[in-house]
């Protein structure tokens, strides 16, 4: 195994605002019997990372006390309508050093416990300076897995730059796991999406 990923950060990002929701937050609509973002945390709690970090929005009290019983250290995002790189720059912030980190928006759902720890498996039997990015029938997906050094530069930019553009200047450390299961590209983003979900997994 060539990086350890006990040492490693699982980090979730749940500040967004759900604007194409019709005025319903997502990361409380059930999936099954659990809200949507204690889901995709519950799934997070099976891999063995040193540490949970899940950025959050000022005014979620609630969710901060459910994300600590799977484990996760809650951070405040002041300013989320600022979009994901402010809450990487919480995350970021947040970390002493640079370490390994699988990185997770909190709207994949069908993510389960089995697939991340597989996911984080194999990373971790990875070059340390790879990143690796789940794919399914060809579209990339979620969560994605960078190695010490992209964190590092990613820290040093402060969140300023986004994992998206990173990785587009940086295509040759790029790795991909094609996988079977879909779960890595079904992010809920409207209500005909979260709809087709309660129809696949009445009670999940």
């Amino acid at each position: 195994m060539n990086q350890d990923p006990v040492d490693g950060v699982g980090i979730l990002l749940a500040a967004g605002r759900s604007v194409r929701m019709q005025g319903r937050d997502k990361r409380w609509l059930p999936v099954g019997k659990v809200p949507m973002a204690l889901r995709v945390a519950q799934a997070f709690a099976a891999v063995p990372f040193g540490r949970r970090l899940a950025v959050v929005r000022p005014d979620d009290t609630a969710l901060v006390q459910e994300f600590a019983r799977s484990g996760f250290e809650s951070l405040i995002n002041p300013d989320p309508d600022r979009g994901r790189c402010s809450s990487l720059a919480c995350a970021w912030s947040a970390l002493s050093e640079a370490a390994p980190v699988m990185v997770s928006v909190a709207d994949l759902p069908e993510l389960t416990a089995g697939l991340l720890q597989d996911l984080w498996r194999r990373f971790g039997e990875m070059d340390p300076e790879a990143i690796l990015i789940p794919r399914y029938q060809g579209q990339w997906g979620h969560p994605r897995c960078l190695g010490r050094p992209h964190v590092a530069a990613l820290m040093a930019h402060g969140g300023r730059e986004s994992v998206p553009v990173y990785l587009a200047k940086n295509p040759q450390v790029i790795q991909f796991w094609d996988v079977k299961d879909p779960a890595v590209v079904r992010d809920v983003d409207t209500p005909d999406v979260y709809d087709a979900l309660c129809r696949r997994q009445p009670n999940a």
